[in-house]
């Protein structure tokens, strides 16, 4: 005997037209997602590559392009796209950073940049935004940005990044290097923050071990492990007013050090800790500045384009290129072992966030609020 509910609702389905079973299974269906989409720039073609996954393998997305991080205002590009990437290229005379919308079929679009920001002299100058968090929201594109110096920032990059509209940028550098590389920030009215010399240089413990008898690489390696922790205590004034700033809300906010890499590693670590961004992906965003850049023929030189006499680094390539090695890598093993110094003194990497650079809960709520979507 049938179930007289079941009878009952199949009746209605039925008057309204919709008993089909395979009609019924559709509509259940969840909509596909995307799970991943990353954009590259061939800067020789000015051709852009946007791929993407989505959670059901042959769904089609619509592709947009927008001036803006959000991915408001923008123009199609493409539409019904089956395949997994798609090449575009702005018409001539076009400049400005883009933001690409992913959207599937009948799913919530997606907002995807260039990590790496295509300037002529930035030195890994790069945007936070696109990672996901432990709570499954996503870092905001386009709103904190990190980087080595900027001296070398042509005319063309600051018209570039007067679109990107950076309200502070606060460099970590010692006075001696803002001395020798200064910044001179032309890119809109922004509040360039310097700061005073640490008490003691980090770096310097790194430099020591090369002149040591019978050094090896792996001594060097091991220097830099060990010493790196220090730089987020010699740095957390610095930090401190970081974090200081997004909770004020003043954003977008760009960070920089020399290379890019060591002082601005660590800050963009302990800020994406902040935000709720899984270790892994921390640990791979501070292992991508050697992916981006050549280190040892920034610092040294190469045969096509040696390293000027006058540089404040031109000692550097009269050492042997296999010690200089490990000082020039973002080695995940570096800011693991800042992480592992940072939990065993302060019980967790937050701890130390809250506790030395004086974050307090309502500070972090803001910085989320304000970074995460």
């Amino acid at each position: 005997m049938k179930n007289p509910l079941v009878a009952s609702l199949c009746a209605i389905v039925a008057a309204l037209g919709a008993c089909s079973p395979v009609e019924t299974a559709t509509e259940l269906a969840s909509p596909a997602k995307i799970d991943r989409a990353e954009v590259s720039l061939d800067g020789e073609s000015d051709t852009y590559k946007i791929t993407w996954v989505t959670s059901e393998a042959g769904s089609a997305v619509d592709l947009s392009v927008s001036s803006s991080p959000d991915g408001s205002n923008a123009t199609p590009i493409a539409e019904d796209i089956k395949e997994s990437s798609f090449t575009w290229k702005p018409a001539a005379g076009e400049n400005g950073r883009r933001y690409f919308v992913v959207t599937p079929d009948a799913g919530e679009p997606t907002v995807t940049a260039t990590r790496l920001l295509p300037l002529e002299g930035g030195r890994n100058f790069r945007d936070l935004g696109g990672y996901k968090t432990e709570d499954g929201r996503t870092v905001k594109w386009g709103q904190v940005f990190r980087s080595g110096t900027m001296h070398e920032l042509t005319d063309s990059d600051y018209e570039y990044l007067s679109g990107v509209g950076i309200k502070v940028v606060c460099d970590f550098r010692a006075a001696q290097e803002r001395a020798t590389e200064p910044t001179t920030w032309r890119a809109g009215a922004a509040d360039y923050i310097s700061f005073p010399d640490p008490a003691t240089d980090p770096g310097g413990n790194f430099m020591r071990v090369l002149f040591e008898p019978n050094v090896t690489p792996e001594m060097v390696a091991d220097a830099m492990a060990k010493g790196y922790p220090a730089i987020a205590k010699e740095q957390a004034p610095a930090y401190s007013e970081m974090f200081d700033r997004l909770a004020a809300g003043e954003i977008p906010l760009a960070f920089n050090c020399s290379a890019g890499k060591d002082r601005a590693g660590t800050g963009a670590a302990l800020l994406l800790t902040a935000l709720g961004v899984p270790r892994e992906t921390v640990v791979a965003d501070y292992a991508l500045s050697e992916t981006y850049v050549d280190y040892m023929a920034e610092f040294t030189g190469s045969a096509d384009d040696p390293i000027s006499a006058d540089s404040p680094y031109a000692y550097l390539a009269k050492m042997p290129p296999e010690l200089l090695a490990p000082l020039m890598r973002s080695d995940p093993r570096y800011i693991e072992t800042t992480f592992q110094t940072l939990e065993a003194e302060y019980g967790s990497v937050m701890n130390f966030i809250e506790t030395e650079l004086g974050v307090t809960e309502a500070e972090l709520q803001s910085i989320r609020s304000s970074l995460l979507e």
